[in-house]
């Protein structure tokens, strides 16, 4: 093995874009692997558990998969360039932002990828049937493609909710997502500043994957957007920066509408999503060990003036005490310094949220500790 790492994603893939753009800005020494049917059905669960992407493989013969734990591990071996936050707000923030793209950009991007004829042509039967089967005649690739990808993602527009009744308050939520974003990158170079955070690696996984390389999303909501699409470009490059973050823990007043919109729309829903949990574990006599469903039934999340049904990611509230565990390490000036930030935002019990039965990471699923 000539390069540092291997790595084990499509160009297509949300979270192997969120991968991707960390490892070519961190300058770190890898060669990529576009996964075969081979690699997803046997080298990648044989070595991590799980048919997933990515998965990031070093000469010691260590895998890694799970981008948060990937990312989280890679930043302890490889301390410079940092994407490290300065401040409790900021660090706050930060995590937030990534456990909230991580969930609820999803349904953006697989609905941008399926909702539009386009897309799948290009991307999914001629990019994915390439990766998948190489060798293969055209044909042969696309009726692979189409059995085993087609029909799997389409089972998934009810559950994630883009579905013909919901798509016109869908897209306005998302283009008002994108516009923000416009506003904030044309006065800023990063979400918190100068730099990079985890929180600009979560948000270029989709942005990049899905939003730029898919033709209809590219020319419809990007290309319009110079200033995002220019931070778009720069994050696949890796490019170097020298400035900083805002000083004394400010946050962008740009991307404030951003935060509001997690707060007062993600927050709740991840509680109702607790909620069903706990039914869950109750209905099902769920015990130490036993493995949660991957999704809930179907809950309904506020978007804009109007409710958006979806289902939810038991995931993702291993994510968020996850989360809440790191806060509680903050020192008593920082965590002082949280709440007296999050009481001007109306949520200073955050730190209290009660998110149900203790949960771990079980493969792609969660599982009672």
């Amino acid at each position: 093995m000539k390069h540092q790492y291997k790595f084990y994603g499509w160009q297509a893939s949300f979270f192997a874009g969120k991968a991707r753009g960390y490892l070519n800005y961190k300058g770190v020494d890898y060669v990529e692997k576009e996964i075969s049917l081979f690699d997803i059905l046997y080298t990648i669960p044989k070595h991590t558990g799980r048919k997933a992407m990515p998965a990031l493989k070093n000469k010691k013969g260590e895998w890694f998969c799970d981008t948060p734990l990937m990312i989280e591990e890679l930043e302890k071996r490889h301390l410079e360039p940092s994407i490290s936050t300065d401040g409790p707000i900021q660090n706050f923030v930060a995590e937030l932002f990534h456990n909230w793209v991580d969930d609820c950009w999803i349904p953006i991007a697989l609905h941008t990828r399926w909702s539009y004829p386009e897309n799948y042509e290009k991307i999914n039967r001629e990019e994915g049937g390439k990766n998948l089967m190489p060798f293969a005649p055209r044909f042969i690739r696309n009726k692979i493609v189409d059995k085993a990808f087609l029909q799997n993602m389409l089972s998934h527009k009810e559950n994630m909710g883009f579905v013909p009744e919901q798509i016109e308050l869908f897209e306005a939520w998302a283009v008002n997502l994108l516009n923000i974003l416009e506003t904030h990158f044309s006065e800023h170079g990063y979400l918190l500043g100068e730099r990079p955070t985890i929180a600009d690696f979560a948000l270029f996984g989709p942005m990049f994957a899905h939003l730029n390389r898919d033709p209809w999303p590219k020319r419809e909501w990007l290309d319009p957007r110079p200033n995002l699409q220019k931070w778009v470009e720069k994050m696949h490059r890796g490019q170097k920066c020298s400035g900083e973050l805002l000083l004394n823990d400010q946050i962008p007043m740009t991307l404030m509408p951003i935060i509001k919109i997690i707060l007062s729309e993600y927050l709740p829903f991840m509680e109702d999503t607790v909620k069903e949990t706990e039914n869950i574990i109750k209905l099902n006599q769920l015990k130490s060990g036993d493995k949660l469903p991957r999704s809930t039934k179907i809950l309904s999340m506020r978007m804009l003036d109007g409710q958006y049904k979806r289902a939810a990611f038991t995931y993702s509230i291993w994510r968020m005490q996850r989360f809440q565990k790191m806060l509680a390490d903050y020192s008593p000036e920082s965590k002082a310094s949280l709440i007296t930030w999050l009481t001007s935002l109306g949520i200073a019990d955050f730190l209290n949220l009660n998110f149900g039965h203790e949960l771990k990471r079980d493969g792609l699923k969660a599982a009672l500790v």
